[in-house]
């Protein structure tokens, strides 16, 4: 039971580092569209993975390394082997979210500069007679909107 389990969440995991590595590439490519259709898949593999993971748990929230010692040996060496595997596969989730993350920061942080060189801030000008004159026309891009 525990190994079907882990096994199947080790795939979806599996799954989810390609599909990291997707919205890696449709951010180089500033694929909007692709991108919005691998964040979906993400969050079904990651509700898929959330309910394999109250199955192993059920209502107790004891660990693997906890579970291991009631296990018979051949099964204690297959937990282990899958739970490595695991944890190998987490590690690279996580440096390739960590990459996509930068990545996206990049992307808005340039959007923000791009933006404000479309909508400069406003330094004043004044008119003859010293007052300050605002001029009548706004902004030509509202960047707050």
């Amino acid at each position: 039971m525990i190994i079907e389990t882990l096994e199947k969440q080790l795939a979806l995991h599996k799954s989810l580092l390609q599909l990291a590595h997707s919205k890696t590439d449709a951010i180089k490519k500033n694929d909007i569209e692709l991108l919005n259709r691998i964040v979906r898949d993400e969050q079904r593999h990651v509700n898929a993975i959330t309910v394999l993971e109250k199955k192993r748990t059920g209502e107790s929230t004891e660990s693997i390394s906890d579970i291991l010692p009631t296990l018979p040996s051949d099964e204690q060496k297959k937990v282990i082997a899958i739970r490595d595997e695991l944890m190998g596969v987490l590690t690279k989730l996580k440096s390739v979210n960590e990459l996509n993350v930068q990545m996206i920061d990049q992307s808005l942080q340039f959007v923000h500069l791009q933006l404000d060189l479309l909508a400069p801030q406003d330094a004043g000008t004044y008119a003859p007679d010293g007052d300050n004159d605002s001029p009548n026309s706004g902004p030509v891009f509202d960047s707050k909107a």
